[in-house]
Formats: structure tokens, C-alpha cells, sequence
């Protein structure tokens, strides 16, 4: 398998996803009335829950899976995120969207080529970057209580960090993915991966940079 012909596949199909998830973002923030269904708190657990069942099932089944079946989940889930973030059209500056969405894009290119072009293994890395994860999502939960600003502060900073070292890593990752699956279930799930870093490092550079509107 052709390693570039496998990152094309893998890059367009993130690039699918992102845009899936940007328009229903956009389109929704500008109705009022799917607004207001949407964020009642029953209608939005739904949609969590929805969120992470379909991530497990792409995840956990891609073997088995016909690469429809992946290929519908894969843009289902990118909907479901853009209704979910559809919320970050009202609260940030479109200019600011759009200026932190371009950072995100240039911190992933640079990382992703890290990932690609080192020769260094990241495989430890793996480790090193699943404990930060689970550590920052057990202190966002504590924070919730807490309430700090300064903690939060923290945990978005160590978000950042964390995801940009999953994209070289996933980046890398990827060779040894096209050698477990077929080229196209690969392309898939790899891309769902890069998805996921690129959604979470967007969010979490919003949050430290973005500009709330008056």
C-alpha cells in the first residue's frame, strides 16, 4: 500500500468530516427554534450518549464492519458533533471561529508531518498521552464542582499539549493501522482518529484564545 495514496484518503475524509460538522454547526446556530429543542437537557443527553455510541461502535467494530457501514458512521458522528458545538456560533466572534479554526489547522499540519517524516517512535508516547487524557477529564469533572477559573485554566493548557502530541502520534500510528486493515477501513478510522485531535485541540485553543461575543 501506497503510504501517500493512503494519507490523501485519510485527509479527505477528515476534511469531510470537519466540514459536516462546520456546516450543521453554523446552519443550526442561525435557528432559533432547533436551538432551544436541541439544548433542553433531555434532547442534549441524548445526543451525548448518541455521540459516544456511535464512537465506540466505529471504533470497537471497524473490523467487521462493511466500509459503508463505517464510512455512514463516520459522518454521523461529525453531524452529531456540529449539532453539539453548534453552541459555539452564538458564544464566540465568527472572525474569532474562524482565526482559531486557521491556528488549529496549522498547529495539525506541522504535527501531522512530525508524525509522519520522524524517526523517532512514538509508540510510549501512547501511554504518556492516555493518562494526561484521563487525568484532565477526572479534574474537569472535580472543577465542575470547584468552579475555578484558575484550575480551568490549567486543564485547557494541558488539553492543548495533550492533543497536539496525539496528532503526531496518531499521524504515525497510521502506518502500522494500513498494515491491520484494508486501505479503505483504514483510511476511515485513521481519519476519525485525526478528526477527534483536531475537534479537541480547535475546542480547547477556543477556550484559551477565543473572543466571546459582547
Amino acid at each position: 500500500m501506497e503510504n501517500n495514496k493512503i494519507f490523501t484518503k485519510i485527509y479527505g475524509w477528515m476534511f469531510i468530516g470537519l466540514l459536516i460538522s462546520a456546516i450543521t454547526g453554523y446552519f443550526i446556530s442561525t435557528n432559533t427554534n432547533m436551538l432551544y429543542n436541541i439544548f433542553k437537557p433531555s434532547v442534549f443527553m441524548i445526543l451525548v450518549i448518541l455521540e459516544i455510541g456511535v464512537s465506540i461502535w466505529l471504533t470497537a467494530g471497524i473490523r467487521k464492519m462493511e466500509i459503508m457501514t463505517a464510512k455512514i458512521l463516520f459522518c454521523l458522528y461529525s453531524f452529531i458533533t456540529g449539532v453539539t458545538f453548534s453552541i459555539i456560533f452564538l458564544a464566540y466572534r465568527i472572525d474569532s471561529i474562524v482565526a482559531i479554526f486557521a491556528l488549529t489547522s496549522l498547529i495539525f499540519a506541522i504535527m501531522s508531518l512530525v508524525g509522519k517524516f520522524t524517526n523517532m517512535d512514538l509508540t510510549k508516547l501512547g501511554t504518556i498521552l492516555l493518562v494526561g487524557l484521563i487525568v484532565i477529564i477526572i479534574a474537569s469533572l472535580i472543577n465542575l464542582i470547584l468552579g475555578s477559573v484558575i484550575f480551568d485554566l490549567g486543564i485547557t493548557i494541558i488539553g492543548i499539549i495533550i492533543f497536539i502530541g496525539y496528532i503526531a502520534y496518531d499521524t504515525q500510528n497510521i502506518k502500522n493501522m494500513a498494515l491491520s486493515l484494508e486501505e479503505d477501513k483504514a483510511a476511515i478510522f485513521c481519519a476519525f482518529q485525526l478528526y477527534l485531535d483536531f475537534i479537541n485541540l480547535f475546542i480547547k485553543l477556543l477556550r484559551l484564545f477565543g473572543k466571546s461575543k459582547d
